[in-house]
């Protein structure tokens, strides 16, 4: 068993090499692994903080939102050096993939100055922008800045993971999260209430976040230095490659657009529904929820799908990253039909995990209901979304984000709020068919096949 488990799930071997079906598995369940571990700090913090009271909640909350927003950007940046970083890798170019990745890491360098200066000046203005009351602003000033301030932990590492899973590594990425999550949980309470320390309540929080965040940046870091990784970064050597980072913003930006307008369109369409009472807005709130972690697979996939795309192209065989693709969308295309069938069956269950009010379990198990019938379309979208990423082909997805969201989603729910009978159900058919027309309009450039002709560019 133990033999099986290392040839399967190995940080080293080749990926454009030995079977498929294997190579996808042994990406994807790692980073599906890693992504809920991510997902789990802000959980764990919400945990604990809950019991300091509303307004600390509500500080966490909002400076999620916030953070949010730099994630994004980090993600674009992240997306760039997979797609380049692979392809490099992919020919064999192990020079080449080292200068781009010391192009994301100058990259994260930056951003987390920025961060860190808008931390120390605006933490306060920023809750204030949201809306947030005296009380929330005072709960929540010191753990936004304290997060600004070592905000280049996680952006570094985040940078550090995108750099390891272009290189087909995304055991180590793992491992180092749940190292950090495990410090994450201890030193929480400890800084918190402060158990042998002086309490910090709210901002207690942040520090347990930046140290776990920091150890798992430190052990990327001596990753590479050692030279136990496929990328071997030697840090003295690290000189500004303006070429690379222009490429590296080509991918990026669109990438970065895209989560933009989702997170503008989720205000929105919260908004629609906050029309229609609580009930609505709190079944709105618990099925994204559960929704976001029914598609951690779909983004797992999705990065595995990248990975494969890039390297393969890099090694000069199209019709092999076609088919690694495909049967990355074909496995998670079964796991969104199952996600339908329970959501379908099952969903006031489901519900009721989260709630004990009966309106709010009746409206949100209506839109798990409607919701399931066009699951099999998010396998579509987000992993020939991400696969095309991986390509450097991110303009196109960008613009079918926004034609699917903006031209479609924001208008019909509005629409069917305001001016028809439908109500909330008419929102609701408005968010599913989007997964549909997203998911379509991806596979049809996907399969036009521009991203056949994006040319691989080698780094010397």
């Amino acid at each position: 068993m133990k033999r099986i488990i290392k040839n399967i799930f190995s940080s080293n071997k080749k990926i454009t090499e030995g079977d498929i079906t294997k190579n996808v598995i042994s990406l994807a369940t790692p980073l599906m692994i890693g992504a809920f571990l991510q997902s789990t700090q802000s959980l764990v913090d919400m945990f604990w903080v809950g019991s300091l009271g509303p307004a600390a909640i509500a500080a966490v909350a909002m400076s999620g939102i916030l953070m949010m927003l730099m994630f994004t950007i980090v993600s674009g940046i992240g997306m760039g050096a997979v797609s380049l970083v692979s392809k490099n890798m992919g020919a064999n170019n192990i020079s080449g993939a080292q200068a781009c990745a010391h192009q994301a890491l100058i990259f994260g360098i930056l951003l987390s100055f920025i961060a860190a200066i808008l931390g120390i000046f605006f933490s306060g203005h920023f809750l204030s922008w949201l809306g947030a009351e005296k009380e929330i602003i005072a709960a929540g000033e010191d753990y936004l800045k304290i997060l600004l301030l070592g905000n280049f932990t996680m952006i570094l590492f985040l940078l550090s993971s995108s750099i390891l899973q272009g290189a087909g590594d995304v055991i180590n990425p793992m491992i180092f999260m749940v190292i950090a999550n495990l410090f994450n949980i201890v030193l929480d309470p400890i800084f918190i209430f402060g158990i042998g320390v002086k309490p910090m309540y709210t901002k207690g929080a942040a520090v347990a976040t930046v140290i776990a965040q920091g150890v798992a940046l430190f052990l990327a870091l001596r990753l590479f230095s050692q030279g136990s990784s496929k990328i071997c970064l030697t840090f003295s050597k690290i000189k500004l490659r303006l070429d690379i980072m222009r490429d590296i913003l080509k991918v990026g930006v669109p990438t970065m657009l895209q989560m933009f307008f989702r997170s503008v369109m989720s205000m929105f369409i919260i908004n629609i529904v906050a029309g229609f009472g609580i009930a609505a807005t709190a079944a709105f709130g618990i099925v994204m929820r559960i929704h976001i972690n029914a598609l951690l697979p779909a983004f797992a996939l999705g990065g595995a799908a990248a990975t494969l795309m890039g390297q393969n192209l890099g090694a000069g065989n199209i019709e092999r990253a076609r088919k690694s693709v495909w049967v990355a969308t074909m496995i998670n295309l079964i796991l969104m039909f199952i996600a339908g069938v329970i959501f379908y069956n099952f969903s006031r269950a489901i519900m009721s995990l989260f709630t004990k009010d009966a309106q709010v379990i009746a409206i949100g198990s209506e839109f798990m209901r409607i919701s399931a019938f066009f699951y099999i379309f998010i396998a579509f979208g987000v992993v020939l979304n991400r696969a095309l990423g991986g390509a450097g082909d991110t303009v196109v997805p960008m613009l079918i984000t926004f034609i699917s969201l903006w031209g479609y989603l924001v208008p019909l729910a509005y629409y069917m709020a305001k001016y028809t009978s439908f109500g909330l159900r008419g929102i609701w058919w408005a968010v599913a068919t989007s997964y549909a027309l997203n998911g379509l309009l991806t596979l049809i450039w996907f399969e036009i096949g521009c991203w056949k002709k994006v040319r691989v560019k080698l780094y010397a």
